[in-house]
């Protein structure tokens, strides 16, 4: 919709109208007696061992039976039983060279398709029947309810949705969903320039809950820390997900906002979920999906899920590609008995190469403790060569704090780099208003 010659030469009246009529009608679509009866028999699982294993048996053998009876990859595979081990293993390669195989026969009225970011890669389109995306909604209103939110609380949601024509270079950048009391802020047009006002935006809508990206409300936490302020209003919290939310970020966000963040992990195949709760503990969500951890080293484990949410297109043993740390603690003091993860790694494909030619993925700590960066990227189209760009405070990030930058991406990436800075107003986002941390073009990496 927000790409339509319609929406985008409409004023900013009619935009609002719009949005708002767009969010009425899916609100109709996944807040309903469905979803409410899904929502609470989810929240039965939280506390009691005994009603989550019971639950996930269910679900993983309903799953299983619709795969080898229903969905033509599994037919042709003759599996013996439905023992989750006589499956095999997959992944994005084999989900896009055999996707039509992964379709149910049993075509539901309604068919949802929607494709991943292909932020490291060739995006993948994903199908699902209606009661997917009810069931995904359930979950979601799980989730706010963590985080403290109830029904007509007012939010921010400054995300991926192109609201603003990315034509229009005037303020205001942000529209108004009136059904959902919330302000839609632009990630694209966030500059060094624009932060003040969408700060006060929110401030003057009376924002209660914030959800974004992670690197759009860090950018915006780091812009306080730089003007050394706070946000100015209470806050319930903030949720983030869709990216790579790192510890630092999490700390400016927590101090310059003055609540908590609760991360989310999903992915839009629908194979695992994991929930931060009031402790600050992540939460493997075992009821979303059935979810087996791949020892990966170094003390990392590889997330394989088998969605339990979309009988029309199930993805049974995934290859996720992402990592999660185990914490020790078995317990959480919240008393949710889903399996706690001590952190979630970096989404494997942003990396850049080494001096030594090998890939580094994890740069979090490079930019860490100097000043006046808001927002960074990592830029590297050959061998030996980085270029860093930089949303920063002018006055703070100095040529001595440039000087450290340059020093950090060679201790990380080898002293032998050459390290460049390029201060921007603002970082290139995807199509789906993402900021990749690395970008890195070169061919034939190991």
């Amino acid at each position: 919709m927000f790409t339509s010659s319609l929406y985008v030469k409409a004023p900013i009246w009619l935009q609002n109208v719009m949005l708002s009529v767009r969010a009425l009608s899916r609100k109709m679509v996944r807040e309903n007696g469905e979803m409410r009866a899904v929502l609470q028999e989810i929240q039965a699982n939280e506390f009691s061992r005994t009603h989550l294993a019971d639950y996930q048996h269910k679900q993983l053998q309903k799953t299983l039976a619709n795969a080898r009876n229903h969905v033509p990859f599994y037919q042709d595979l003759e599996l013996p039983n439905l023992e989750l081990e006589a499956f095999p293993y997959l992944d994005k390669s084999v989900l896009r060279r055999e996707h039509k195989q992964f379709i149910s026969q049993n075509k539901p009225s309604v068919v949802v398709k929607g494709a991943t970011s292909g932020t490291t890669g060739t995006p993948l389109t994903i199908l699902q029947d209606r009661h997917s995306v009810i069931r995904e909604q359930a979950f979601v209103e799980r989730q706010l309810a963590w985080a403290g939110y109830r029904k007509g609380d007012k939010r921010a949601w400054i995300r991926g949705d192109m609201v603003v024509p990315l034509s229009q270079k005037q303020g205001p950048f942000w529209r108004y969903s009136w059904f959902e009391q919330m302000i839609v802020l632009s990630s694209f047009h966030l500059t060094s320039q624009t932060m003040s006002s969408y700060l006060q935006a929110m401030v003057d809508f009376g924002v209660e809950v914030i959800q974004a990206y992670p690197s759009s409300i860090a950018t915006l936490a780091r812009y306080l820390e730089a003007n050394q302020s706070y946000y100015p209003a209470k806050l319930k919290s903030i949720m983030t997900s869709s990216e790579s939310l790192s510890a630092e970020d999490r700390q400016v966000i927590e101090t310059r906002f003055g609540c908590k963040v609760f991360d989310w992990y999903g992915l839009f195949e629908r194979v695992a979920a994991i929930g931060q709760c009031e402790h600050g503990r992540y939460h493997l969500l075992s009821d979303y999906s059935h979810v087996e951890l791949l020892a990966a080293g170094d003390g990392r484990y590889e997330l394989v899920g088998t969605n339990f949410n979309n009988q029309y297109f199930p993805l049974i043993r995934y290859k996720t590609g992402d990592h999660v740390h185990l914490s020790e603690n078995e317990a959480c003091p919240c008393g949710r008995v889903f399996p706690v993860i001590e952190r979630i790694e970096g989404r494997i494909g942003d990396y850049l190469v080494g001096e030594d030619g090998q890939k580094v993925h994890i740069l979090n700590h490079i930019p860490k403790g100097i000043a006046g960066i808001m927002a960074c990227q990592f830029v590297q189209s050959e061998r030996g060569q980085i270029v860093v760009k930089v949303v920063a405070d002018a006055e703070q990030f100095n040529q001595e704090q440039q000087k450290q930058l340059i020093s950090n991406t060679q201790a990380r990436l080898g002293s032998s780099l050459n390290v460049t800075i390029d201060i921007v107003p603002a970082l290139e986002r995807t199509a789906n208003g993402k900021i990749r941390q690395a970008i890195c073009t070169i061919k034939d990496v190991l």
